[in-house]
């Protein structure tokens, strides 16, 4: 398996598992290592401290046992004495020995236990028929003073060898503690560098099952803000790639529905405008009396289906614009707003009769350079919607003014207010508010979400907001151009 390709996530997972346990088992193994090593020198030093006090011990006890004998022979003059005095002595011997030998394990030597040992090499006692205490075959008489002045050199050497193992053994339990907090600092490192090395590689196991995630979110993300253009491509272990391949075979499938959808409005949409336009060709005659004049009711009826081709006509316009969205492209131009309003009032005056709706419309600017088509557009459904919602005899207020550099537009009308729960999707495209709507043509639910549409292409928004006496209102802000 490749480190840089995992094969699966289960693989991806183990590895990154073992991989980030390897350092915490080489921790533990040096732990343990340290561990016994720190027993065994621990053991060790203390061993070496038991034996050479126990030396010291023994060895000042037969320089005590040794003089008491040498003292007994020479009161008593008893041969049995002479023989203990010289297996003693020759015991003492031993005992150096074993201390000379352990002066490779000490921190120091002492020149004493040398010149104690060749002390007692020259010391012997004869028998009852010599009697007296000889070094190197010399005699002495016996006597107090000569055998105060032998053993007192005697205990001399012993009690400094008494005060060079006491320092040994000092010195030998603090260079212990020093190479124990010494092995401590180092498997307190050696933990340190375990516990850097885990993370490292918990953050490396972690990158590599959390990229190809962040990569399909990333994917996700730009079909939202991109569209279905995108291609959608994932790498990583297999069954995230084999997810990304779902995913795209799901975005072409939606690109294909869409371009289907798109292409269903255009071709309907332009068959639907032709034999409109000669509907409405038909009634604009019949109204301006070509064929002749109508009597009042053929009149009423005329302007009925002259009324209602111009609703349709409105309809297939916003499936037009909703199909050309989103459309960025803008033609700013100096639009005189007066002019504009009764332009778009003259479609709407056989509705505003029919219902005996009263219209109040002022503002306080003239001209506005702005995108035309996109205002008028905008405009026109915002009139169209407050129109059909308003109930009989209700009322219409169209106010527009400047405010910080910007236009503003507001169209608010009586009726149904708009529920709470609705407001967030009233400008989504094809919902159907529960507000009672009036008129002969159900709407399409696309007229608020094309409004917004072109104002946000030319910077500005529409909004749904509060209005101090009608329960419904829209404000058009739009910047200049």
């Amino acid at each position: 398996m490749s480190l840089r390709q995992p094969r699966s996530v289960l693989q991806l997972v183990i590895v990154g598992f073992f991989a980030a346990l390897a350092p915490v088992g080489v921790a533990v193994f040096f732990t343990i290592q340290t561990m016994e090593e720190l027993t065994e020198n621990h053991r060790s030093a203390t061993r070496l401290v038991v034996d050479v006090t126990r030396m010291g011990q023994d060895i000042h006890r037969d320089v005590l046992e040794l003089e008491r004998r040498a003292r007994q022979f020479i009161a008593l003059g008893d041969d049995d004495l002479a023989d203990l005095f010289e297996q003693e002595r020759i015991a003492l011997s031993q005992e150096l020995k074993k201390l000379q030998s352990l002066d490779a394990r000490l921190p120091s030597q002492s020149p004493d236990v040398a010149a104690l040992f060749a002390l007692l090499s020259r010391l012997t006692i004869t028998g009852k028929e010599n009697t007296g205490l000889t070094f190197e075959s010399e005699a002495f008489s016996i006597d107090k003073a000569r055998l105060d002045q032998s053993f007192d050199l005697i205990g001399e050497h012993s009690l400094a060898i008494q005060k060079w193992l006491n320092a040994s053994v000092d010195q030998i339990l603090e260079k212990n503690l020093e190479d124990a907090e010494a092995q401590i600092n180092f498997l307190i490192l050696q933990l340190s560098l375990s516990a850097i090395a885990t993370l490292v590689l918990l953050m490396i196991s972690t990158y590599w099952i959390n990229k190809p995630l962040k990569d399909l979110t990333h994917e996700i993300q730009q079909l939202g803000t991109q569209g279905l253009s995108h291609t959608i491509d994932i790498s990583g272990p297999q069954e995230l790639r084999e997810l990304g391949s779902k995913l795209e075979w799901l975005r072409l499938r939606l690109h294909e529905s869409v371009q289907q959808k798109e292409q269903f409005l255009r071709h309907i949409s332009h068959e639907l405008k032709t034999p409109l336009a000669s509907l409405r060709e038909g009634t604009d005659l019949l109204s301006e009396h070509v064929t002749g004049r109508l009597s009042r009711q053929q009149q009423e009826i005329v302007d009925i289906v002259r009324q209602n081709s111009i609703d349709l006509q409105r309809l297939i316009e916003n499936l037009i614009d909703y199909n050309q969205l989103p459309d960025k492209r803008l033609n700013p131009e100096e639009i005189r707003l007066q002019e504009l309003w009764d332009e778009l009032l003259s479609h709407y005056q056989l509705s505003l009769g029919r219902k005996d709706l009263q219209l109040t419309a002022g503002g306080s600017v003239d001209c506005w350079v702005a995108d035309r088509s996109k205002l008028r557009t905008t405009l026109d459904n915002l009139l169209s919607n407050a129109v059909n919602y308003s109930p009989e005899g209700g009322r219409i207020e169209l106010v527009w003014y400047e405010k910080y550099t910007t236009l503003v537009m507001e169209v608010a009308n009586s009726g149904d207010a708009i529920p709470p729960e609705d407001e967030k999707y009233v400008f989504e495209p094809f919902f159907q508010s529960a507000a009672k709507r009036t008129g002969p043509i159900k709407g399409s639910g696309i007229g608020l979400s094309v409004a917004r549409e072109c104002m946000a292409a030319q910077g500005g928004s529409l909004s749904l907001v509060p209005h101090k006496e009608l329960p419904v209102c829209f404000r058009l802000v739009c910047p200049a151009h």
